[in-house]
């Protein structure tokens, strides 16, 4: 069950009603997710286009260039998606995970896979609840991950705690033809 409110506050800029002079920011918006359409997330976004252009820079790095592997990423992405209530994130990124990891994501049995991923997961978790992080739990990711994983798993969670408080606030749509897949919990 999720109460995600898809009444829009503010409709979607398209390309055509872009500021021409800044395009080159839409343009490399779909060409980095290599998307077809503007998601309604950046969409909505695009009513500014200097916070569309540090905010998506911010998400690129993180799920394109960050030295956690893809699977994990997806992983990150769904339990701070879920965490924080962002059901729009999930929808896009449940299904990108293995059919395994799909119904235990966010649970005490994800937490408690092989290192690193359980303990990723907890950190994700702690950190978007803003939770303590003890040092046992930063030694074993740094020691699998180094200091850049670790400052990459960091900053994945609170890019995905910013879209999460923009969408929910704002009441970004979920995308026509895309499967809202409920929480886990």
């Amino acid at each position: 069950m999720n109460n995600y409110n898809e009444a829009a506050r503010v409709s979607s800029v398209s390309r055509e009603d872009f500021p021409n002079e800044k395009i080159n920011i839409f343009d490399h918006i779909l060409e980095t997710r290599k998307l077809s359409f503007m998601a309604e997330l950046f969409g909505v976004m695009a009513h500014s286009p200097g916070a569309l252009q540090a905010v998506a820079s911010v998400g690129e790095h993180v799920r394109f260039q960050s030295v956690l592997d893809e699977v994990l990423r997806e992983m990150i992405i769904c339990t701070v998606s879920q965490e924080v209530g962002n059901y729009y994130e999930w929808c896009h990124h449940i299904h990108r995970m293995p059919k395994n990891m799909q119904k235990i994501i966010g649970s005490q049995l994800a937490e408690n896979l092989p290192e690193p991923t359980g303990a990723v997961l907890r950190y994700a978790r702690l950190v978007a609840n803003n939770q303590k992080i003890d040092e046992n739990l930063v030694e074993i990711i740094r020691s699998s991950l180094g200091d850049i994983g670790l400052i990459d798993l960091t900053v994945m969670v609170g890019y995905y705690q910013l879209i999460g408080t923009f969408c929910n606030t704002l009441h970004v749509p979920i995308e026509d033809g895309m499967k809202r897949t409920p929480f886990n919990k």
